[in-house]
C-alpha cells in the first residue's frame, strides 16, 4: 500500500483558496488564513515549482457561442498513435485529451459550436485515423468542476510530496 502524508492545514488552506481563484491576493489570503503573508509567498514560490502547472481561468463555453461538449473515447490503429498525437495537439476544439487504457487509447473533451461541427470532427477522424473503436458522449451538464483541493484540508497526499 502507498504511503501518504497527511496535507498539512496551512498548506491545504493556501492551495484551497489558489484552486477557488488564482487570482486571489496574498494579502487576501494571509487575512482569511491567519498565515502570515510572507510565508504565504514563500508556500507560493515552492507551490511553483513542485505542484502548479499553469495559472489558467476556465471559460463558459456555452456563453461564448459553442453549445455542444462531447468525451470522445477512442481506440486508434497502432500505426495511426504518433500521427495522431500530433492531430490532437495542434486541433482547436479538443479542450483536454488524455491517454488510457484498457479497451480505449484516448478520451477527448471537445467543443464545438453545433452538432454539425461535431459531426465534421468525427468524419475528419474517421477519415484520417484507423478507428477500431469510438464511443461519444454528449454532455448535457457540468456538475462539477475542478473542485479537488478547493476546500478541504482532508485530502491525503503521497509521502513524496
Amino acid at each position: 500500500m502507498e504511503k501518504t502524508a497527511e496535507l498539512k492545514e496551512e498548506d491545504a488552506q493556501i492551495l484551497s483558496h489558489l484552486r477557488n481563484n488564482a487570482r486571489t491576493s496574498l494579502v487576501d489570503i494571509s487575512k482569511e488564513t491567519h498565515i502570515p503573508q510572507s510565508t504565504v509567498y514563500q508556500r507560493l514560490e515552492q507551490y511553483e515549482r513542485k505542484y502548479i502547472k499553469k495559472h489558467t481561468c476556465l471559460l463558459d463555453f456555452e456563453r461564448l457561442g459553442f453549445k455542444v461538449k462531447t468525451m470522445i473515447v477512442l481506440k486508434i490503429r497502432k500505426e495511426d498513435r504518433l500521427n495522431f498525437l500530433e492531430f490532437i495537439a495542434q486541433h482547436p476544439h479538443i479542450n483536454n485529451a488524455h491517454k488510457t487504457n484498457d479497451g480505449f487509447d484516448f478520451i477527448l473533451e471537445c467543443v464545438f459550436v453545433d452538432h454539425d461541427h461535431c459531426k465534421i470532427f468525427l468524419e475528419e477522424l474517421e477519415e484520417h485515423f484507423g478507428i477500431e473503436q469510438k464511443c461519444v458522449y454528449p454532455l448535457l451538464q457540468n456538475l462539477k468542476q475542478e473542485a479537488f483541493l478547493a476546500g478541504t484540508s482532508k485530502i491525503t497526499l503521497p509521502r513524496s510530496c
